[in-house]
Order: structure tokens, then sequence, then C-alpha cells
């Protein structure tokens, strides 16, 4: 009853949900090319042959997306693969990277509109499709469920607040997922919440970002940065929100007293750099934009204005912290850092990684911290005599991630694509 109100709600709401794209685009959230897509309009021509569908919301489920996609590409060159992303800022990212794949091409997400998804389904004649993470759409599931397509959500995760929400919905939850082939939960706690739903077909498979490929590194930036920042330690934030900033900075001001430090700040949102550069001015360091940075720059802080460098910055670094943990965001992907076998530090707020968290806590490379005393705390240990550099060996030699072969195992689509 409920999923047949939700896609009644869909339907008749579809004027204000087209005029809610038209704003965004205002905004610079959405462009022309997005919002077609929205609708269910392609922009351009599906390719013939077999093909499935890779959808990813944003950022970091983008690059496990890539890392699938290089996989079964191998195994299957001649397969198209349409990825799809919400955010024209994962599809900027992700526009060079699969340029390079061949038969491989984006669009961005059809919303969850009855007769837009049908749209887009008859147009792009799907194989098998495949979702990220926690990208779970009632109508587009029902849709595809409809035509017998296979549905597998890859890397599955269902956080405290969705798992507890979800409750209230039980049965609505488990119709929606009886249409999955499989779900591919990320960690045993997930698969856990996924079958208390009484939803049979889970399993789990290794962090599929465990297997991604380290980030790139810009080497003529990093040559640059590491000139500016000689003789100095090099703290890098990532992937900073709204109230992070401030903690940070208030670190940065408690360690310059014991060290020559630089610190690097990496907002999640480019759009909030103007944001975060006043956070700067009002802590009274001095800072410059990467944009406008030469050699001969002599700043306390760095704020990152530009796309696709954390690699970079990571690398430069002596300790890393990654955001959206010390908010109430859930946490993102600390396991870049330290696969760069760079020490990570992250808040109490870690909901959408809980085991990668233990994980690296067990293995002394992660280190939780509260507030700007903890990282000041913290940032010290670490900074002292050789513990740096047995972080990087350790971090280096943690065993390789098994995700790839265990999706060829669940999966199965030699059988599918055959």
């Amino acid at each position: 009853m409920l999923i047949k109100l939700y896609r009644f709600l869909f339907t008749i709401f579809s004027p204000f949900l087209r005029l809610y794209f038209y704003v965004r685009c205002l905004y610079g959230k959405d462009k022309r090319e997005s919002v077609k897509n929205h609708f269910g309009i392609a922009t351009i021509k599906r390719p013939k042959g077999k093909l499935i569908w890779v959808h990813a919301a944003s950022i970091g489920e983008s690059t496990s997306a890539l890392t699938f996609i290089n996989h079964i590409k191998k195994q299957f060159p001649d397969l198209n693969v349409l990825i799809t992303t919400i955010t024209v800022t994962s599809a900027e990212i992700l526009q060079p990277k699969i340029a390079k794949i061949p038969s491989c091409f984006h669009q961005f997400v059809v919303a969850d509109n009855p007769s837009w998804i049908k749209n887009f389904m008859d147009y792009w004649k799907v194989d098998i499709a495949v979702f990220l993470e926690s990208e779970i759409w009632p109508n587009i599931i029902s849709e595809i469920h409809a035509r017998s397509i296979p549905l597998f959500l890859l890397n599955a995760r269902l956080s405290p607040k969705s798992f507890k929400r979800w409750s209230y919905f039980k049965n609505s939850f488990r119709e929606i997922l009886q249409k999955f082939t499989c779900i591919l939960a990320q960690s045993e706690i997930d698969r856990e919440r996924y079958a208390s739903f009484s939803f049979e077909n889970t399993r789990r498979i290794d962090n599929l970002k465990h297997a991604n490929a380290v980030l790139a590194c810009n080497e003529e930036l990093l040559t640059t940065f590491r000139k500016i920042c000689k003789g100095k330690v090099v703290f890098t934030a990532a992937s900073t929100h709204e109230k992070e900033e401030d903690i940070i900075l208030e670190a940065h001001k408690k360690l310059r007293k014991h060290f020559d430090i630089v610190t690097i700040i990496i907002p999640r949102h480019l759009t909030r750099v103007k944001r975060v550069c006043e956070i700067i001015e009002n802590y009274n360091c001095s800072f410059s934009l990467r944009s406008e940075t030469s050699e001969d720059s002599k700043c306390e802080v760095y704020c990152i204005d530009t796309f696709g460098e954390v690699g970079t910055f990571f690398r430069l670094a002596d300790v890393c912290f990654v955001g959206g943990s010390l908010v109430e965001i859930g946490g993102h992907n600390i396991y870049e850092p330290v696969a760069l076998g760079k020490p990570v530090l992250f808040g109490p707020y870690m909901e959408n990684a809980m085991e990668v968290r233990d994980f690296l806590k067990e293995k002394e490379l992660g280190f939780e911290v509260n507030n700007s005393d903890d990282i000041c705390n913290t940032c010290e240990q670490l900074l002292s005599g050789n513990t740096l550099k047995n972080i990087h060996e350790r971090a280096l030699s943690i065993t390789k991630n098994n995700s790839l072969n265990q999706i060829d195992e669940i999966m199965q689509l030699s059988k599918i694509l055959s």
C-alpha cells in the first residue's frame, strides 16, 4: 500500500519535480543535459549490443563503480556500460576517466517518476542493472523487476538511521528488496540488517572501496607544494563539511605552538570554498586558494578549490583527516589515505563505514578524535619518533582486497551475459 502511495505521489507531483530541477540549474547543481536525463531523455545514442547499467550516486560510489567496470570489461570487452550518477560534481570527475574505457558512457540518473523511468528503460534496453551502496529507488526497482532484468545492489550498506527508518515500514521495504536478484553487502553488519527484513539472498563481500586503485596524483602540483612545505609538518583535512573547518583550524592554532605546520583544507563541496575562506579569515590565519598558489607562497593554510586532487594532498601530508565524521554526516572514505601509507584521523560519526573504522583502529592506522584537543594530542603522538615511518610500512602491507573475486562468484555474470 505504501509503495502504491509513493508511486502515486511521484506521478501527481511531476510538475513540481520538473520545476525543482530547473531551479537547481540556477544554482549550478544541475545543467541542461542533467535535467533532460532526469526526465528520462537520453542525450547520447544507445550503441548496439548488450548493455549493463551501473548506477552510483556520487563521488565515493563512482570510484567503486569504476573499479567494478574496469574489472568486468576485462572479461567482457564488447559489453556496453552505462554509468549514471546524480551530481554534476561526480560527472565532471568521472568524464575523463570513463573516456579511457571503451564502450563506457555517462548519463545522469532518471528521477524516480514512473513515466520517466519507462522512457529511460524503453530507450536503453538494459540487460543487467547494478546499483552501488544504498541506492534504493522503489519505482526504478519495480520497473526493472517488471522487465525481468537481473538487478544487484553492490557493496551495499544500510546505515543505522536508514535501518531504523525502514523498520517502521518493514513490509514495504521487504517488498522492495525482494525485487533484487542479490544484495552484496560490504560488511557483516550490513548483511545482517538487510537479512533482518527476511531477504535471504544477501551475501557479504569485502568492501569494494578497498579494491579501488589508489587516488591519482598530479606530480607537478606535488613537486610545487613540496617546495612550499619543505621542512614543515603538513596536515591534510579532506572532505570537510560545515563546522568541521572550525575544529580543524582550532587544532591548527594549537599545533603551530609546537610545530612549523601547514594545513590543507579540501571542502567536500567546492560550492563552499568562499565560505571556508571566510572561516579561515576569522581565525587570522594567512591562507591561499590552490588555484592562486605559486612556489614562493608562505601561507599557513591552503584551501583547495579544484577537482580531483585529494590524492596529491594525501601524499603531501604527514597526517590526514577525513571529514563528514565530526558532524552527523556518517563519514567518508577513510581507507584512501591509509592506502597511500598515511595515518588517518576521523570523528565519532562513522555510521557509513563502521567496519572499516574498527579495522583501522585495531591496526593502529586510524584514530578517532572528537575535538580540536584530540586532533592536537593525536598529531603530537604521531609526529614523535619513528611513528609515521612504522605506520607507513604497516599501512602498505594490508592484505589485498578480495571483493572482485567474490563478485565474480556471486553475480555469475558470465551466465547472465552469455
